[in-house]
């Protein structure tokens, strides 16, 4: 990335004081991602109207620190007359104007409001002032490591004293010189997750980042995410804690732009075998370093591999999904208390002081991918694989989770809507049998979370939608005018989609 950076900007990071925070921040994410920092050749007629005159002289030895921007275009007749030039300033700031004017920088960074105000007349959306150039460059090249509140991001150098623990005895009878190979990951600082209760580690998922030599997939000619150890404890079994650690790493792919994630598994790991090819990961066979037969699960994430594999949105493709006009949209609607518990990982929902106690992970549908929601809304028809959006509707009047439909049904049998929703619905048991007796039949709504918008939909913007004429109360269809709208303006997450 080529950046232009104003004289204010330079005199901030070279002047005789404390450096402010975005400053710092701008500069130093600036240059630790190889962007290219200019400025340009008439900025030194700027800085020696100086008036400080130590501060001028210590900006001036300085300045040769960064690369004088080459080339620059001279501004035309036209561009002067647009953006107006009536003082000897204005001269130097329309010559570093017009590079952005012309995109020949990907950024012009100032905090000078002339300027700024000039951009905004140009419509320049490559323009800005420092902090939200640090902001830009915050989301560009900062990785997100996809979080839960159930779960700990740790190099394996903060467990080596845990190794101990009983919970990773059956590891060393399936491998042998575990602890050996835990050292060395440690060594290499190696990532994962992890799970635990009471400070007892009660799950644990450690991965790898592999290059295309650097593993043994066969047909697999680029990087690989390796799950390397994928175990939950018998005590931890119908937590749905698997699911969840299947739906971040899922989530890290997408992040680093690695498109394929697999592990190797005993054929007695059944549970985890039935879910890696619900989410359709393929099989093959492999004899591990310790000629031990294994089985090879892998999953592509891929668009291209996605459209292979089904011309729906069904589970075989996710995360990924279509949006075409064939393709139906709704809002649902949910109250917050019910949003905290089921979309735990989401924006919206604060940290809770208990988060990681027993009560917190008992709440399963908030660590499930597909999840259940119920209502009283006679609604009987809706296209599985439809996108739905999820309008928290009390206080924060957002929309931030992004579904898709896998199954509606009208339910009126306790047993049969317990079968349907074990487990990935906010309701109690007692909820549910006190919900089907006043309403005799119930809507059940099975659905499989996606990602949350970075940016989620707000109140604001929401009030300008046509679809938003019934306050979005209930299940609402949302129109391919507004989901347009909301689409062009970046929204939702494009590496998602499948256009």
């Amino acid at each position: 990335m080529h950046i232009l950076i104003d004289t204010n900007i330079i005199i901030n990071l070279e002047d005789n004081k404390i450096l402010e925070q975005n400053f710092s921040r701008f500069i130093q994410l600036a240059t630790s991602n190889g962007c290219n920092i200019y400025f340009h050749k008439d900025c030194e007629k700027d800085i020696l109207n100086d008036k400080d005159l130590k501060r001028k002289q210590i900006t001036l030895s300085k300045l040769r620190k960064y690369t004088s921007f080459p080339n620059p275009a001279e501004p035309t007749k036209e561009f002067i007359e647009k953006v107006g030039q009536n003082k000897h300033n204005d001269e130097i700031d329309n010559k570093q104007l017009f590079q952005a004017y012309l995109n020949y920088t990907d950024l012009f960074v100032t905090n000078d409001n002339g300027i700024l105000k000039k951009a905004v007349k140009l419509n320049l959306s490559n323009v800005i002032n420092v902090n939200d150039a640090a902001e830009l460059l915050a989301d560009r090249f900062t990785l997100r490591i996809p979080q839960h509140p159930l779960l700990e991001h740790l190099s394996l150098r903060d467990l080596v004293n845990n190794l101990e623990n009983e919970f990773f005895d059956s590891l060393r009878i399936d491998y042998n010189d575990f602890d050996k190979w835990f050292a060395e990951g440690a060594k290499n600082n190696r990532q994962c997750y992890v799970f635990k209760s009471n400070e007892k580690i009660c799950a644990i998922l450690i991965y790898k980042e592999e290059s295309a030599s650097g593993h043994r997939i066969s047909g697999v000619h680029d990087e690989a995410i390796k799950m390397c150890t994928f175990k939950v404890a018998e005590t931890t079994f119908g937590n749905k804690i698997g699911e969840l650690f299947l739906s971040k790493m899922i989530s890290l792919c997408i992040e680093k732009n690695i498109p394929n994630l697999y592990l190797t598994v005993f054929e007695k790991h059944i549970h985890l075998i039935n879910l890696l090819e619900s989410f359709g990961f393929s099989k093959s066979n492999f004899v591990n370093k310790d000629g031990k037969e294994e089985l090879i699960y892998l999953k592509k994430i891929s668009k291209v591999e996605a459209i292979k594999a089904s011309n729906s949105n069904d589970k075989l493709i996710h995360p990924f999904y279509y949006d075409n006009i064939s393709v139906e949209k709704y809002v649902v609607p949910i109250q917050d208390k019910y949003y905290r518990t089921l979309f735990k990982d989401g924006a919206l929902r604060q940290s809770q002081l208990f988060d990681k106690d027993e009560a917190s992970l008992n709440e399963i549908q908030g660590n499930t991918i597909t999840k259940a929601y119920i209502c009283a809304s006679p609604r009987k028809t809706m296209k599985e694989g439809s996108i739905l959006f999820f309008y928290s509707s009390k206080n924060k009047q957002m929309i931030e989770p992004v579904g898709i439909l896998e199954s509606l049904s009208r339910v009126s049998d306790y047993n049969q809507l317990k079968l349907f929703v074990s487990k990935r619905t906010v309701f109690t048991e007692a909820d549910l049998e006190q919900m089907l007796e006043s309403k005799k039949e119930l809507t059940v709504l099975l659905f499989r979370l996606v990602y949350y918008i970075k940016k989620p939909v707000t109140f604001k913007t929401i009030k300008q939608l046509e679809s938003f004429s019934n306050k979005f109360t209930s299940i609402t269809t949302l129109k391919d005018k507004d989901y347009q709208f909301l689409k062009a303006n970046n929204y939702f997450d494009e590496r998602y989609i499948i256009n």
